[in-house]
């Protein structure tokens, strides 16, 4: 085979062997462009075997973003249909859930490199769900097409503390700007003092001063019996209070701080296996205490918030739903993360409310020092006290 028929099997240009003149690879083609001579068969057989052959150029960056694709639907589907079940699923309900668009991001890129920008569509379609569902990306339409909810509003915080030090004037700022009513606290909620002044000052506050209400307490109810042992395991802490209106309505507030299972989740990273399962099932343990506790009001309404230490999309979480509503999730737009507060990647902290409740914003607060983000919502409560329609997500 001559060097020009040769060329002509690989490359988009042949050279013809008498001028050297580079030609294009078309079966159209009887001439030389330079010379005028003819084209030798050979030529024209290379070029019309090599446009009749399909390209097999990037066929396996469309089958990897098959696979992959498939991957993140088994992820979504253990999160959702397992959860802390099994502990391989709680590890991955901790893990900064946007790693997983890196690989997207790499084929995305192969596409491009191999000008396959077909592959796009799939890969496109792979990334809304890792940015969607599987990071927890929430849009409630509630505030653009629902009717406005006739009723008593009221805003509400919760924000666990943390061991570090806390800027009091910066989390006051934040109280009074977005017109806070109801606070609910977790860990270290005396160690400040100028907060502490401030929460002295005008508000309504309970015996554990976890609890703060601009609204008069009526009546003090029990908290959780503490099941806490001397080996590290912590129990879950429930607060409740009885709160009454000017209008006369009255509905129960409660904050909650539930075990964390972050020693079991180093154990892991130590090769440690046997921990994070039982962590796990003591405070599966403490959750249906905590539930069972703030079921006991009866048709009263009740408003939640807390530190739950496991994010909303869990599975056990997903049963609390079933009994009351979440904030961010009925109300919130974005991520709503609150934990680690430099660069949070995942939402522990939760406002739950039940039935007879509309939450209509949930929001996240201002960084004031803790290793948690505070997270706000807006909540209505109807004057008949009934339990309201649900809000579209």
């Amino acid at each position: 085979m001559t060097e020009s028929s040769r060329s002509a099997t690989s490359d988009p240009f042949w050279r013809c062997a008498m001028c050297g003149t580079p030609n294009p690879s078309r079966t159209y083609l009887t001439q030389c462009l330079g010379c005028g001579g003819p084209v030798s068969a050979a030529i024209v057989t290379a070029v019309a075997d090599r446009e009749a052959t399909p390209p097999r150029r990037g066929r396996w960056i469309a089958l990897a973003t098959a696979v992959y694709a498939v991957f993140i639907l088994v992820i979504l589907a253990l999160i959702a249909w397992v959860g802390e079940d099994w502990w391989g699923v709680t590890v991955l309900l901790f893990v900064p859930r946007w790693l997983y668009l890196a690989p997207v991001a790499v084929l995305a890129l192969a596409s491009g490199l191999r000008r396959k920008p077909s592959h796009w569509i799939m890969q496109g379609t792979v990334g809304l769900i890792v940015a969607g569902p599987l990071m927890g990306f929430s849009f409630s339409t509630a505030q653009f097409w629902s009717p406005r909810v006739e009723g008593t509003s009221f805003r509400i915080l919760t924000y666990n503390l943390g061991p570090g030090p806390i800027d009091s004037h910066r989390l006051i700022q934040m109280i009074e700007r977005e017109r806070i009513d109801l606070i609910c606290l977790q860990e270290n909620v005396e160690v400040n003092l100028a907060f502490k002044a401030y929460l002295d000052r005008g508000w309504h506050r309970d015996r554990s001063k976890r609890l703060a209400s601009r609204y008069p307490i009526v009546a003090h109810l029990d908290s959780l019996e503490d099941q806490s042992t001397n080996d590290g395991w912590y129990s879950a802490q429930l607060d409740r209070v009885r709160i009454r209106t000017p209008q006369g309505l009255e509905f129960v507030i409660a904050t909650a701080h539930l075990p964390t299972i972050r020693p079991g989740l180093n154990g892991v990273l130590n090769g440690d296996l046997t921990r994070l399962p039982l962590q796990i099932q003591w405070w599966r343990t403490q959750l249906g205490r905590v539930v069972s506790r703030m079921s006991e009001t009866g048709n009263v309404p009740i408003l939640i918030g807390g530190d739950f230490n496991m994010p909303s999309d869990d599975s056990s979480m997903a049963t609390v739903r079933s009994v009351f509503r979440f904030a961010f999730e009925d109300a919130g737009r974005g991520y709503g993360y609150t934990r680690p507060s430099r660069f949070p990647w995942f939402r522990i902290d939760h406002l739950l409310a039940s039935p007879h409740w509309t939450f209509t914003r949930c929001w996240v607060g201002n960084d004031c020092g803790s290793d948690h983000l505070p997270l706000i919502a807006e909540v209505v409560l109807p004057p008949t006290g009934q339990p309201a329609v649900p809000s579209p997500r």
